[in-house]
């Protein structure tokens, strides 16, 4: 696979894209002789992809199978037993609201009074 540094890649990015596009041509683009990136076929790309999302398919399956046999354990168990219980969300506490005091009767009567009084002005 041909490799060619940032700067040969950046003065050359066409001819790079046209090598990949259509003769199906892997390039590696490396920065400081180290390798950073890879320049591939959207054809290549999708297999890469298809292959990743085939793995990961595999090993849900595996975990599902082994949680279905062996059982699982909450979260809240696990980071308990690990002493990272601080790191749960706590339910929301609900503030205790005082209840109101019960008006009297003449008190009662009197807002009734003053908001009939409003309403006539």
């Amino acid at each position: 696979m041909p490799t060619m540094t940032v700067a040969e890649a950046k003065n050359r990015f066409s001819d790079v894209l046209r090598r990949a596009e259509y003769g199906g041509e892997r390039v590696i683009v490396e920065r400081h002789g180290k390798p950073v990136a890879a320049i591939v076929s959207t054809e290549d790309l999708r297999r890469l992809e298809a292959a990743e999302d085939a793995a990961d398919l595999r090993a849900a399956e595996h975990a599902l199978t082994e949680a279905a046999r062996e059982g699982t354990v909450s979260l809240e168990t696990v980071l308990r037993k690990y002493g990272l219980g601080h790191l749960l969300a706590e339910p929301p506490v609900r503030p205790v609201r005082p209840r109101p005091a019960a008006r009297s009767r003449v008190s009662a009567k009197r807002s009734r009074q003053t908001t009939a009084n409003r309403r006539r002005r």
